[in-house]
């Protein structure tokens, strides 16, 4: 009898001490979520998973869509950066309105927030299920195997907002490893989620799926694509917005509009690679592109060719249409999806006004006729209407073929069969009657007759919204780069200088003193990221073209062009600031502009000329630092920036189990570097003391 009552007593105070443990544990959580601030809430709705955008470009939503509601900081408007003065242009620029509620701050029309408030962080999140597959579409009349999403080329919009997080699911049919990068999007401390193939992860595999998980954080206008090989030029493109309410109540626009330009080829990708790499012509000559299309749709007339008529399918031949609502002002975000081709965009009868340029918010730019635009880059414009086109109810948009995207030895037979423009039409009425063509001119065509000067935007005119005050530094870079070829068996080589090595702050790759043959030629087993996290960066090929930073640093990237067309550059990761371009040997300091420059990430560098940009190391990750050219690309012109190496190794957030496993790595020490880390799990242990004391 007292054994039994020591027996339940023994048991009761066990229970006791449990329940103590328990209530002290639930007490510490509570108190660890009012300390910390960071109780999130995962809105993700598992029905997601399962609708496709296949039906519209309308973006999944979620039930929960009330964010807290943004308190303006009425001292931050006496910081509002003022106005520049109008242009020299003869038609002056339109005045924005005054800003009576909310200013801009530096991470992009995020308002600023009170001192004393400090709303809980809420994550929202929006999942959108891509499927990739390889089908026969006629975009432009034509009919070829084209890489679709969702059943769509191209791919579906994905629309999110500021600060959502996103989960873009790709499952992979193409026939074809793939991987998927957006464009623009900085990554913070998900570097992994770059998209970049033997860089920032291994290709997702045919039949395959992945999962990309990454903050919206700036608003803007960003595009998704495979950053595979050439898979862009057969179809794998898509746009990706990311709004901001305070946008359009600023810039006093009611709707958006997105708008794709694209070059078209009639022979896919590889081919065009093979023979631009292997041709028997003693000169180099790029890809001349065969069509264009706008949003997708294109006219081609392939009647005339007797080889080419066998696959003419004029069922599918349309025209892209936009409607302006009258009276009101309509925001164009355009993107330029190329393979190649640089466009210069107008819309007949109506002048330009830029508000946003990369992701980056601009001061209103003076209008303009034509916009120049280059492959990756991105332009928000508000069209105006001339008054002496009021009555007009139907106008022809553009997308006039930039003749410098072409090399000057591109022999005329090629470049008389390429297109001159691409068109859209834009209505001011949906009446049935009004359903006639546009009889409208382009300025180009009216050049001559214009009373006042052809204007073309001029990019380095444009001038970030938050005025920034650029570091000073002493730290100088040049980058030298030329297309050369040398034999019919050899393919075509990128060469360039690299960075100088007689300076003060430079942690350049390992093998520096090998540098210059720089034609990129990846490790295909496995990722630099990967290596890095795994501890194995100890030494590289020249020919992976790594450049290492150490430390945290501002510089000045001198990008020299040595060859006779445009080429463009685009740096991951990282905006940065743009001090200057000309065609002279060297720049003038006079000539540079150091006053609140334009922000952007992706730059020109004119034929035979330089640019001069500038940017701080201070995102930790692998970074590609290339050409989005297709075909430059693919031949070797990549360098990558692995940016403090010691921070990454650190990142509070780890790759997933999912993402090691893309490499078929079945070493499970490899696997380690995604596995979750170790936390102090409180419940657990209760578990633990419960199980090992009854």
């Amino acid at each position: 009898m007292r054994g039994e009552r020591k027996f339940l007593f023994k048991r009761r105070m066990k229970f006791f001490v449990v329940s103590s443990i328990i209530l002290l544990g639930l007490s510490l959580i509570l108190w660890l979520f009012v300390a910390t601030e960071l109780m999130t809430i995962d809105t993700s709705i598992e029905e997601t998973k399962q609708v496709s955008l296949k039906e519209s470009k309308i973006p999944l939503k979620d039930t929960v869509n009330n964010k807290p509601q943004k308190i303006p900081n009425e001292n931050d408007l006496n910081s509002t950066p003022s106005l520049p003065n109008t242009h020299s242009n003869s038609i002056p620029s339109e005045p924005p309105e005054k800003i009576t509620e909310s200013t801009f701050s530096d991470s992009q029309f995020e308002e600023s927030q009170p001192e004393t408030t400090k709303p809980i962080k809420i994550k929202i999140y929006k999942t959108f299920n891509l499927v990739l597959r390889n089908e026969t579409k006629s975009p432009d009349g034509f009919s070829r195997n084209v890489y679709t999403i969702n059943n769509q080329f191209p791919g579906p919009e994905i629309i999110v907002d500021k600060g959502d997080t996103v989960r873009i699911n790709v499952t992979n049919y193409i026939g074809r490893p793939t991987t998927i990068h957006v464009h623009g999007m900085i990554h913070k401390e998900t570097v992994y989620m770059d998209g970049v193939p033997y860089v920032t992860q291994c290709p997702i595999q045919n039949g395959s799926s992945f999962i990309y998980e990454f903050e919206a954080a700036h608003p803007g206008t960003y595009w998704y694509y495979s950053h595979y090989e050439t898979q862009r030029a057969d179809g794998l493109y898509g746009s990706l917005i990311v709004k901001d309410p305070e946008e359009s109540r600023y810039y006093n626009y009611n709707g958006e509009k997105t708008i794709l330009l694209s070059d078209w080829y009639h022979d896919e990708s590889p081919i065009l690679l093979r023979n631009y790499q292997y041709s028997n012509s003693t000169s180099i000559v790029e890809p001349i592109p065969n069509s264009g299309l706008i949003n997708g749709k294109g006219i081609f007339n392939c009647m005339d060719d007797p080889i080419k008529k066998k696959n003419c399918n004029f069922d599918s031949l349309s025209i892209e249409e936009f409607y302006f609502e009258p009276n009101k002002k309509n925001r164009l975000r355009i993107i330029n999806t190329s393979a190649m081709t640089s466009f210069y965009f107008s819309i007949d009868g109506h002048m330009l006004q830029v508000i946003e340029v990369d992701g980056t918010p601009t001061i209103p730019s003076s209008r303009f006729h034509r916009l120049p635009i280059h492959v990756g880059q991105r332009y928000s414009v508000i069209p105006i209407r001339l008054p002496q086109y009021t009555p007009t109810l139907n106008f022809y948009l553009r997308a006039e073929f930039a003749k410098k995207s072409f090399r000057s030895t591109t022999p005329n037979y090629m470049l008389n069969s390429s297109p001159t423009e691409l068109k859209a039409i834009i209505r001011y009425s949906k009446g049935e009657n009004d359903k006639l063509l546009p009889a409208t001119l382009s300025w180009t065509l009216q050049r001559s007759s214009l009373l006042f000067p052809l204007i073309d935007l001029n990019p380095l005119d444009l001038k970030s919204y938050f005025q920034s005050n650029l570091p000073e530094n002493k730290t100088y870079y040049q980058f030298d780069f030329v297309i050369e070829k040398f034999n019919e068996q050899i393919p075509l080589k990128f060469s360039h200088k690299g960075f100088n090595d007689d300076i003060e702050y430079f942690y350049g790759s390992i093998n520096s003193a090998q540098r210059g043959v720089s034609v990129y030629n990846p490790d295909k087993s496995t990722n630099i990221l990967k290596l890095l996290l795994e501890g194995k960066m100890k030494s590289f090929p020249f020919y992976w073209n790594i450049y290492v930073f150490k430390r945290r640093l501002t510089i000045d990237l001198f990008l020299k062009n040595n060859d006779d067309l445009d080429q463009v550059f685009y740096l991951h990761g990282h905006k940065f600031w743009i001090l200057g371009q000309g065609t002279n040997s060297t720049p003038e300091y006079s000539d540079l502009n150091y006053f609140n420059p334009i922000r952007r990430d992706t730059v020109v560098v004119p034929p035979l000329g330089w640019t001069l940009i500038k940017f701080t190391l201070n995102n930790p990750g692998v970074w590609t630092f290339s050409n989005p050219i297709v075909w430059h690309q693919n031949i070797g012109m990549i360098s990558q920036i692995v940016e403090l190496p010691k921070v990454v190794k650190k990142f509070s957030t780890i790759p997933p189990i999912e993402w090691c496993k893309l490499c078929n790595d079945d070493d499970k020490n490899n696997l380690k570097v995604c596995q979750t880390k170790k936390n102090y799990n409180l419940l657990d242990e209760i578990k633990n003391i419960w199980n090992n004391n009854l």
